[in-house]
């Protein structure tokens, strides 16, 4: 059985590593199947993709999209041949996200540098944040500064007291259209960490239950949707895994897993890449997608 990794992000989103570095962890640690997800963007996919064939290892592309479905946002995670299948109305689109992460960023910093204490009001800089970014913008780079400047004393700490209570909710991408997308470069949608709270189907705080989820994924389904991430940390810890993969089945959706691969921003060493407990049938389902 092949070892797999296809949730991860790099410097280009909200990650650790470079493209390359996460093929040369991958490769180190045995992993031949790998796809680069990173946040509302497809700016280190040729990298990835070039170092991974480079390597020996199936590398692919994909991406990790914010998305509006009914009234709460949820993680799409979008899966491609290669890089040439990308449609131009795609790649546009996708942009237009970052730039919209980016704008969301500004507001974020001005709200946050008027509820810090006193001496640090006003010494959060955009043009700081920025700087820390390889690409897309994304709260844990603000949390990096918010650490350097010795606000707070660790990016936790941040996310903690500021950056979750205080965070500007951005208008994300509808996911019908998202899906339409996606699956006219025949690429293949699928639902991330559906179990997860944030960004996810269950939420029972916002009054979604696990009995509500069979009939979201059948409407998600409708619209495109071809997989379900099943195995992922935090359904490990709580015991949902089968939960997920059961639904999946019934459903005849693809079952898919990862570790959602950060590096420190998320506290995971590089010998956590590859261990995830997932066979690697996933990937012909994604080639008979991708024809």
């Amino acid at each position: 059985m092949r070892k797999s990794e296809i949730h991860m992000h790099s410097i280009y989103s909200d990650g650790e590593f470079s493209p390359q570095e996460l093929v040369d962890i991958a490769s180190k640690n045995g992993v031949s199947i790998i796809s680069l997800t990173d946040h509302d963007t497809f700016e280190g996919i040729e990298e990835f993709v070039a170092a991974g064939h480079a390597a020996g290892i199936d590398a692919f592309p994909g991406i990790e999209m914010t998305t509006r479905f009914r009234d709460f946002n949820v993680h799409l995670l979008a899966y491609f041949k290669s890089p040439e299948v990308l449609s131009e109305e795609l790649r546009t689109r996708v942009k237009t996200m970052s730039e919209t992460r980016e704008q969301r960023m500004r507001q974020l910093v001005d709200r946050i540098n008027e509820v810090v204490p006193k001496a640090f009001r006003g010494s959060i800089l955009f043009e700081n944040v920025r700087k820390a970014a390889e690409g897309v913008l994304a709260r844990p780079h603000l949390a990096r500064e918010m650490v350097r400047l010795g606000i707070v004393k660790s990016t936790g700490q941040a996310f903690e007291k500021y950056l979750v209570e205080y965070n500007v909710e951005r208008e994300n991408l509808d996911i019908e259209t998202a899906l339409r997308m996606i699956r006219e470069c025949r690429g293949i949608p699928v639902l991330a960490h559906p179990g997860e709270r944030t960004y996810s189907l269950y939420n029972p705080a916002k009054g979604r239950d696990y009995e509500d989820i069979p009939e979201q994924l059948e409407e998600l389904k409708g619209h495109g949707l071809l997989g379900l991430e099943c195995v992922y940390p935090y359904h490990e810890r709580i015991g949902k895994v089968e939960f997920y993969r059961s639904l999946a089945r019934e459903m005849g959706l693809i079952v898919t897993g990862s570790r959602d691969f950060h590096g420190f921003t998320t506290h995971q060493a590089p010998v956590l890449l590859g261990t995830t407990d997932m066979d690697d049938s996933f990937f012909k389902g994604f080639q008979e997608a991708w024809g």
